[in-house]
Order: structure tokens, then C-alpha cells, then sequence
């Protein structure tokens, strides 16, 4: 006997075995995101493919094949789309405008490349870096690669090669134009010693990349003793770049970590450090004639490299003015010190893209490290906070490109992550 309904209540099973079908394709993408996000720090940059004249690493090939996905998962009812959310989609879109306006369509192509390498970056994290599974899984192979990192980095040093970088030449050797990133054979030297590199495109990125990872996985650890374990890996490998940025940002790691350990009981440790280093900038500003100067200065190993980062700024800045609000896009100057020597983040994307540009940039870090009203921070929360803040930090003589680029994208979406579950009530000792 047949009725109405039947055919609706025979077909409720394939619905619910499409429905699960589809879940398990999104948990399967989910536990993938994670290393194809991170697999840049393990795998050179030079291992890339050519396609009408795009460049295509690993790493841009998994951010195109996730992207629609993400954001296919933040537009769901059960998300809660932010404030950072909406400063990234803004920042590719003036990205993109202000490089074609600058300079023409090849320029916004180049524009799209580096915004796709950066907020695409920052929305695959957004969307699959979220529940305490997927962030401790990628603590894990953050600790897994930067542990890999470091053993190449040691290798570099005692053999006075870079093995990686020669291995790479050797097997897919590249146009000089194609491969040339300033790198050069005397700034790989330094006191007579090779400075590592191992998978990263300079010395000053890899020694980056260890403060960067300190920040994650020492406010990740769970004991004393995994802590100064990493604390001094982390150190070790950072030292072997010999990069004042490295220093630079050891120290800014090391510090924030022991006043965060020193004063856990009082809520309004973090006001109070925001008003020091407030105070400090204004009291440098009053007290010293350039305070960029003295900045630049006392923040590198040795002088004559802070006076040469001064020239740079110097240079650069008369350049940016000339254009501020769209920037010059992406063009060659004919001066050495612009088109190859630009050693600030800032710098560069002022020259690119404009000055609103920069602004809305560091205006996307800060709106991801909002504190969540009558929530205190958790340690792993903190070491992202930490993480963006060193970017922020050291880009005032570093640039970031390639992979490094992509993961500050990452480290800011994972941050806004962390703030959204937060937000959504979850429990602090989840993580």
C-alpha cells in the first residue's frame, strides 16, 4: 500500500547519508588545513611551478584549494564573523586597487598574489583553526617543523653551506631574476661565520620565524620543564641566523613570557605594560632628536647596520610621499636601495600599496588581539598575541615575503579564532 508521505520518509535516509557525506568531507578538510598551512616552513620556496607566469609554491597551491571552503564555513549560521574579518576582505580589495591604480593591470596582478598569499592565509585559518583539536594539533606541528628547522639550521652552519638552498638550485635551477630575493654570498657571512638559513628564504627570516615560535609553544607548554626546553631550542636556533631581528625578537618573547608567569594573578598586567611601552615611545620622542634613529640604532647588532636601515627609511620615505595614498605599485626604481634593500615590512607596503594600506594592516593585527569583554586571556591565546605583536615589531627592519608572509597571515586568523571561541562561551581550560 502506497501513501503521500512514503516517498518523502523513504528518502529521509539518502538525505541524512548525503548530509554526513558532506560533514566528513569538511572534517576531512578541516585535519588537512592545518599542514598544508604550515608545510611552508619545512618545504623551500624554490620548490614552485610556473603557470602563465604565476608562481605557484605548495603552500599557494593549498590556500587556493581551501579558500572557497573557508569561507563557505565562516558564512555559516553557528560562526560569528568579526571585526578582523571584515579588515582583511578590505585589505585584499585596497591591496589590489590601490597597485592596479598605481601602476596597471601587471601590478594588481602581483597585488593579487601577495594578498592571496596573506588573507587568504589568514581566512583558511579563520575557518579550520578553531575548535581545541584543530589548534592543538597545529601547536604540535609547529613544534614538529620548528624542530626541523632548527636541525637544518645547525647543518648550514657546521658544513658553512646552505644545504637546502643548494640542494634546490641543483634540481630545479631558476633564472637568475627568478630566484633573486638580496640574499647575497658576503650578507651569508658574518664574524667568519655561515649564518643559517635552512628552508627560509634569509637569515633574518629564520631567525624571525624562531621568536615566532618560541611565543606559541612556550605559552602552549604545559610544565616548567617543556618551557625552558623549547625557550632554549628556540634561542639556539634564532642565534644561529645571527640577526638582530632574531634578537630582537627572543627578547620580546622572553620578556612578555616571564612578566605574563610573574604576574598571572593581577588582571591588569597588560594595561600596565601598553602604558610603559607608551610611556617609553614618548619619552624617547621628547628626549632624542630622531627618535627613529635611535630606534633603528639600538635595536641591531652592530650601529653601522642601524645608521644603513636609517638611510634606508630615509630614501624610501621621500619615495612614499611622493604617492601616499596609493603607493607606486609594483615597479622598479632604478635605485638599489629601492628596489632591492627595502629591510622593513612597512617600508615596502607603503611603497606598494600606499599609506591607508599599512595603517589598515596593522589596524587587522590589533582588532585581532581584542581582548573579549569579562574574559581573561588564556596562555595559548597569549603566545599568539605575542606572535603578532613581534610582527608588528620587527617589520620595522624586516620585510616579510614568501612563506613568512603567508604566516603572519595565519597567526592572525588563528588569533581571531581563539577570540571567536572565546566569545562564544567556551571554557578557558578547553585549551
Amino acid at each position: 500500500m502506497s501513501y503521500p508521505g512514503g516517498a518523502l520518509l523513504a528518502g529521509q535516509p539518502r538525505i541524512r547519508g548525503t548530509a554526513a557525506g558532506f560533514q566528513s568531507t569538511i572534517r576531512q578538510r578541516a585535519s588537512l588545513a592545518v599542514p598544508l598551512l604550515l608545510m611552508g616552513i619545512v618545504l623551500p620556496s624554490s620548490l614552485q611551478v610556473l603557470i602563465a607566469g604565476a608562481k605557484l609554491t605548495p603552500t599557494r597551491i593549498s590556500i587556493v584549494v581551501l579558500l572557497l571552503p573557508a569561507v563557505a564555513r565562516l558564512l555559516q549560521p553557528s560562526r560569528r564573523l568579526l571585526l578582523s574579518d571584515g579588515l582583511a576582505g578590505t585589505l585584499a580589495l585596497a591591496m589590489v586597487g590601490a597597485a592596479g591604480y598605481a601602476a596597471g593591470p601587471q601590478s594588481a596582478f602581483s597585488a593579487v598574489a601577495e594578498a592571496l598569499d596573506f588573507v587568504g592565509a589568514y581566512f583558511v585559518a579563520r575557518a579550520f583553526v578553531l575548535q581545541p583539536s584543530a589548534v592543538q594539533r597545529f601547536i604540535r606541528l609547529i613544534k614538529t617543523f620548528t624542530a626541523i628547522a632548527i636541525c637544518v639550521a645547525l647543518a648550514d652552519v657546521l658544513t658553512g653551506h646552505w644545504i637546502i638552498r643548494e640542494i634546490m638550485a641543483a634540481l630545479m635551477p631558476q633564472p637568475e631574476a627568478f630566484v633573486d630575493d638580496g640574499t647575497s654570498s658576503a650578507d651569508g657571512v658574518r664574524a667568519g661565520l655561515r649564518r643559517a638559513i635552512s628552508t627560509f628564504d634569509h637569515p633574518i627570516l629564520y631567525g624571525v620565524f624562531c621568536s615566532l615560535a618560541a611565543a606559541i609553544v612556550l605559552c602552549s607548554a604545559t610544565s616548567a620543564i617543556k618551557r625552558l626546553s623549547w625557550a632554549c631550542l628556540c634561542f639556539f636556533g634564532g642565534m644561529l641566523s645571527l640577526s638582530s631581528a632574531a634578537v630582537m625578537g627572543m627578547v620580546l618573547v622572553m620578556s612578555s613570557c616571564a612578566y605574563d608567569r610573574l604576574l598571572c594573578r593581577f588582571p591588569w598586567r597588560w594595561h600596565l605594560l601598553w602604558t610603559g611601552a607608551g610611556t617609553f615611545l614618548v619619552a624617547i620622542t621628547i628626549m632624542t632628536n630622531n627618535p627613529l634613529s635611535w630606534l633603528l640604532s639600538h635595536a641591531t647588532l652592530e650601529p653601522q647596520t642601524g645608521f644603513y636601515r636609517l638611510m634606508i627609511w630615509d630614501a624610501v620615505s621621500a619615495q612614499v610621499w611622493q604617492s601616499p595614498l596609493t603607493g607606486a605599485g609594483f615597479v622598479t626604481f632604478g635605485y638599489y636601495l629601492l628596489d632591492r634593500t627595502v629591510d622593513s615590512v612597512w617600508l615596502v607596503t607603503s611603497l606598494h600599496y600606499g599609506v591607508p594600506v599599512t595603517i589598515l594592516l596593522i589596524v587587522l593585527n590589533l582588532s585581532a588581539v581584542l581582548p573579549v569583554p569579562g574574559c581573561r586571556p588564556t596562555k595559548i591565546q597569549t603566545g599568539f598575541t605575542i606572535a603578532c605583536i613581534v610582527f608588528l615589531f620587527t617589520g620595522l627592519t624586516v620585510h616579510f615575503w614568501n612563506y613568512m608572509w603567508t604566516f603572519w597571515g595565519v597567526c592572525i586568523g588563528v588569533r581571531a579564532s581563539l577570540r571567536e571561541w572565546q566569545m562564544s562561551g567556551a571554557q578557558d581550560g578547553q585549551f
